[in-house]
């Protein structure tokens, strides 16, 4: 792995939330933004959908029981996330601007008009 810690998108299968403990975790970190109205309905998507992702800085790949990430929002938290959860896992080198298709030309004309 280089020098820079890289930006990673982890999807993680549904069972990993199955502890409350692990939700407060990931709620008090702001890995998990819960919804208002409840957490039922969010384990209930999560579990329609496969998964859920998560996403950080690298911290370590190539531990045996899992892979470690750092939250973007809580430096120097590191969450190691057991390998038997983990479905897939993207990373890049520097974080990229998102990319915008369709009307950007109009958006860009009006934005200039106000």
């Amino acid at each position: 792995m280089s020098e820079a810690r890289r930006h990673v998108l982890i999807w993680v299968v549904p069972e990993f939330l199955k502890s409350s403990g692990m939700v407060q975790l990931f709620t008090e970190a702001e890995i998990l933004v819960p919804p208002q109205e409840g957490m039922e309905e969010y384990f209930r998507l999560a579990e329609m959908a496969g998964g859920f992702a998560m996403t950080g800085t690298l911290a370590s790949d190539g531990h045996g029981a899992g892979i470690w990430i750092s939250p973007a929002k809580v430096p120097g938290l590191e969450l190691m996330v057991p390998w038997q959860y983990v479905r897939s896992v993207i990373t890049a080198e520097t974080p990229q601007a998102s990319k915008v298709f369709g009307l950007t030309t109009e958006v860009e004309d009006r934005n200039d008009v106000y």
